[in-house]
């Protein structure tokens, strides 16, 4: 599977990395049927274009004080206060559904606190594990350890689905929040073991800017490199793709199931099949494209858009699985880990400001169009699942156009000289103007060959 054995440096920091990755996922899949499930028995398919476009607005709030943040405590601190944090607000919310009883599960508010919870969740809690793996993992690591790591968080999705589809009847919908309350609190566990195994050298954090300039900062670097802006690119043409075609799986599922909880362990089911999928995806794929980036860059796209098309020709619940199957699969395997891997070479500046301007405020800008379109969709023809997915695939064209001038980036070398200047310190080791990117020099040993 990979080129030469592993080290046992490289083991141990496989083994930690996954491991905390599995139970990061496994949180968010005790979490997902929650958000959906709720919000289609109780408000109905029509109002996802209104909360996502609130959970736009509170996540981007809370990562933009995030991205201030994670310039002034240390990465271990970051992960420690981000879990716990998480646990506390997860216990508080279950609370809150015991006292307020069955009533208060159906009003509004709540049920978009609910979602809104859970889609930062998603945003911030996996933002977080990665940015700190891609500060411990070696640029000569990442072609070799990410596929392992990708592959425990997707062992994790299939462990929360199906605890979800096993035993969300016997425990209960809101009960699986006390659930995530206690996995959170292990991953903050696992975090300090990993930094305490590792011990990686402390990341210096002597960005210039303050205020709102930090936070923003990011959006600098991207426009200054082509390499970046492909990125965007592909970021904008997936999430926008993702939410119409998530739109028309719910719909479906919608119509199918009208109890609560039978939507909930349908979500949990689709959870573990995706991720079985995803492992296939994983082991046999993956270690065969992620060197090349090529085909791992076209091959998502292309199986959107081909069973996105089969929703459209038969909009039944089989062919609905399949999209969801897809999409939740591919991101959890192969497109996650060529994502990150993407990131790998460049410079500290380029890797935590652009990096978490592209996570976190252009996918949510990106979100945010989305809704708007669906907005206008349903304005113009209701909930019609066929004219819903049609517009997505013209969105995974232009996702696959970003992905096809992107792979040139690796294929040819096309590259700009700001960028070949970049990738250049970074894989011989030499001195660069920024003190961050002097600290990321450090923490690569002689490169072998994200």
């Amino acid at each position: 599977m990979w080129s030469r054995p592993l080290t046992r440096d490289e083991r141990i920091k496989a083994a930690l990395l996954s491991s905390w990755f599995f139970f990061t996922v496994a949180t968010l899949w005790v979490l997902k049927p929650i958000r959906v499930a709720t919000l289609l028995v109780h408000l109905g398919a029509l109002e996802t274009p209104y909360v996502r476009l609130a959970a736009v607005g509170v996540v981007g709030t809370i990562v933009a004080l995030y991205s201030l943040l994670v310039n002034r405590i240390s990465r271990v601190q970051i992960v420690r206060l981000a879990n716990v944090a998480f646990g506390v607000v997860l216990v508080c919310f279950w609370l809150v559904s015991r006292w307020g009883g069955p009533d208060l599960l159906e009003h509004r508010p709540f049920v978009w606190a609910v979602y809104i919870l859970v889609e930062l969740y998603s945003v911030l809690m996996v933002g977080v594990f990665w940015t700190y793996a891609n500060d411990v993992v070696t640029t000569s690591e990442s072609n070799r350890l990410y596929g392992i790591v990708g592959l425990g968080g997707i062992l994790g999705g299939m462990v929360g689905g199906a605890f979800v589809d096993a035993f969300g009847s016997a425990v209960g919908t809101m009960n699986l929040l006390l659930v995530g309350a206690g996995l959170v609190v292990l991953c903050a566990g696992l975090g300090t073991l990993t930094e305490s195994v590792l011990r990686p050298p402390d990341r210096r954090n002597e960005w210039h800017e303050v205020g709102a300039h930090a936070a923003f900062a990011g959006a600098r670097e991207v426009r200054k490199s082509r390499y970046l802006m492909l990125l965007v690119g592909i970021v904008v043409a997936y999430e926008f793709t993702a939410t119409l075609s998530d739109f028309g799986v719910n719909v479906i599922f919608q119509h199918e199931f009208s109890r609560e909880v039978d939507l909930t362990r349908m979500y949990g089911r689709l959870g573990w099949i995706a991720s079985i999928t995803a492992i296939v995806t994983q082991v046999v794929i993956v270690p065969l494209v992620l060197p090349s980036k090529r085909i791992a860059l076209l091959l998502p796209p292309f199986v959107m858009i081909a069973s996105a098309v089969g929703v459209v020709v038969l909009p039944i619940l089989v062919t609905a699985m399949i999209l969801g199957v897809t999409d939740r699969g591919l991101n959890y395997s192969i497109q996650q880990s060529t994502w990150e891997s993407l990131y790998v070479p460049l410079d500290a500046e380029q890797k935590y400001k652009a990096k978490a301007f592209i996570d976190m405020f252009v996918d949510r800008a990106a979100k945010a169009g989305a809704a708007f379109v669906l907005l206008a969709l349903i304005a113009a023809s209701g909930a019609t699942v066929r004219i819903t997915l049609a517009i997505s695939v013209v969105g995974a064209m232009a996702w696959m156009g970003s992905a096809r001038r992107l792979a040139r980036y690796w294929s040819k070398g096309d590259l700009t000289a700001a960028d070949l200047t970049a990738m250049q310190q970074i894989e011989n080791q030499e001195p660069s103007r920024s003190p961050d990117a002097q600290v990321a020099t450090r923490l690569r040993p002689p490169p072998l060959a994200r």
